[in-house]
């Protein structure tokens, strides 16, 4: 692909890779500073003992989980996308600040669901929907990049197989497809959508394909 097809400066991947992991790093890290301990400003007060105080907490230590978990799942992504993307240009760097701005975000609408769980009404209707469609956007981020740097293989490893990029376009397309589905579902049942949304994310757990390249495998890079 010649370079004239990027658009920018074309670059190497280290120093995005090692912004995004720093901006990951820190968006998970602060997830804990969220939960104030019984007793202090903003915590639970005590009336009944720090066992009861600490149990009445369990809709942030919900929430904690649950945003770790989507935080960290995007990263086991973006860790393996390293051995995709052969180079970087300034479009690309866009999507991926738009991506780490949608990861980052995340804990947002986490928390306000959680604050609402078992309210019932409206708010907490709401609050599903927001969740499940706050989901649905860093996967929308990630295609993006991955269809920008698909595109004429403008930013991929020029050895990894054809077969191999299909098999990871449509893993990928699947999975956003079924978030935006369960963003429409939530308009109907929130809970039911909302419950798709956070199953699809919990699917990428399961470990991707290995890459498939032409000729011999290149083995691990340094990091």
């Amino acid at each position: 692909m010649a370079s004239g097809d990027t658009i920018g400066a074309e670059r190497g991947l280290s120093r995005l890779e090692r912004f995004a992991d720093a901006v990951f790093a820190i968006a998970i890290t602060l997830l804990v500073v969220e939960i104030h301990p019984p007793g202090t400003p903003g915590g639970p007060p005590e009336p009944h003992g720090l066992t009861a105080a600490l149990l009445s907490q369990w809709r942030p230590y919900l929430g904690l989980a649950i945003s770790y978990a989507v935080i960290g799942l995007y990263w086991l992504q973006h860790h393996y996308s390293g051995r995709i993307y052969s180079k970087s240009d300034h479009a690309f760097s866009f999507l991926t600040l738009v991506f780490l701005a949608a990861v980052m975000c995340q804990p947002y609408p986490v928390r306000i669901w959680t604050q609402h769980l078992g309210g019932g009404g409206a708010d907490e209707r709401v609050a599903a929907i927001f969740l499940a469609w706050a989901l649905l956007v860093p996967s929308l981020a990630w295609l993006a990049k991955w269809f920008y740097a698909l595109q004429g293989r403008r930013l991929m490893d020029h050895r990894l197989e054809s077969g191999f990029l299909r098999q990871m376009t449509m893993r990928y397309s699947i999975a956003t497809a079924l978030l935006a589905a369960g963003g429409l579902l939530a308009l109907l049942a929130p809970l039911w959508g909302l419950g798709l949304g956070l199953v699809v994310t919990a699917g990428y757990v399961l470990p991707p394909p290995r890459p498939r390249y032409i000729g011999a495998d290149p083995g691990p890079e340094e990091d």
